[in-house]
């Protein structure tokens, strides 16, 4: 649960870290002529405390961006068909699937064709993306687990149809939604071995209100994790992250689609840092007006990322 006190009160003491919350601001509006909506968020893995929330509509702050809009999640659900993977068909790393097609096909009758001829391991096919490889994997899921995981991980989500529908949607393509905040709340539970913590704007209102963290449940299994932070490392290490952040230990997913929602071209990259042992989990969003390819949100949350290596912790 994300909880903000109902009653503000004037010496209402915030969790976000000013000086992060100036770097994140300034990145956004720096782009805000070619974005229609941009959101970067950053919490405390441990204490669930927000520590970033800059959230714009064009060039505006829009609180409603990160907390209450919804976008669609592109290539994040494969998080989802990720983990349901390894806890359903016991799924490792290293193993190696057959898959036909290109890595970025987006046409589930060649990827479901009876003849694969090339093969790519788990983990590589998450780093890349790699869209046949999900769609498949999404069908041996089955639909049903699909659509629960999906539900389990805070994504707004349709229930496919048939296995067309469980591969488009395996791969991000199709019936999944996400808040940026929902993105933030999924990427805290897996940094936190699946356990899900509350998240919070405020730390206190003294006389009033003291925030205190809370485990609220479960989106995976414990031992899940130790599967899964080397598919969200290989995701910088030779992945879609690679040019920006190949150097850096950090864990992360990529997702890029057409939005036809709020029409205009939406990409994701989330994640969390230091791999092994997690101390922050970001969400970095942006909605362009047109494609343009040398905008990024991994190059926007790069300069808090460098940061938090330079530094090891808030300052």
């Amino acid at each position: 649960m994300f909880f903000i006190p109902f009653l503000i009160f004037k010496n209402t003491y915030w969790t976000i870290d000013n000086y992060l919350q100036r770097i994140a601001d300034s990145v956004l509006i720096a782009h805000s002529k070619f974005y229609k909506y941009s959101a970067i968020l950053l919490a405390d893995v441990q204490s669930g405390r927000i520590l970033v929330a800059s959230c714009y509509r064009d060039n505006k702050f829009d609180y409603n961006v990160c907390f209450n809009e919804k976008f669609p999640a592109a290539s994040l659900f494969k998080i989802v068909t990720a983990i349901a993977s390894i806890e359903v068909l016991n799924l490792n790393p290293d193993d190696e699937i057959y898959f036909y097609g290109r890595v970025y096909s987006e046409m589930p009758h060649i990827w479901l064709a009876n003849y694969p001829n090339r093969k790519q391991s788990f983990k590589v096919a998450f780093g890349l993306s790699n869209n046949p490889i999900f769609g498949k994997l999404a069908i041996l899921v089955g639909s049903w687990n699909l659509y629960n995981y999906g539900k389990k991980m805070f994504f707004d989500v349709i229930y496919p149809k048939d296995d067309f529908s469980s591969a488009l949607m395996g791969a991000g393509f199709i019936n999944s939604y996400i808040k940026p905040i929902d993105a933030l709340r999924l990427i805290t539970s897996i940094a936190n071995k699946g356990i899900v913590k509350s998240l919070t704007l405020i730390d206190s209102i003294p006389g009033f209100y003291y925030y205190a963290t809370r485990n609220e449940g479960y989106i995976m299994k414990e031992e899940t994790f130790l599967k899964l932070k080397e598919l969200f490392r290989e995701t910088v290490r030779t992945g879609t992250a690679s040019k920006f952040l190949k150097d850096y230990d950090v864990g992360g997913k990529t997702g890029s689609l057409f939005d036809r929602l709020h029409n205009g071209y939406i990409k994701w990259f989330v994640g969390f840092l230091p791999v092994d042992e997690p101390k922050y989990a970001f969400v970095s969003m942006s909605v362009e007006k047109v494609h343009y390819r040398k905008l990024s949100p991994i190059a926007n949350i790069k300069p808090i990322i460098e940061l938090l290596k330079e530094h090891g912790t808030i300052f």
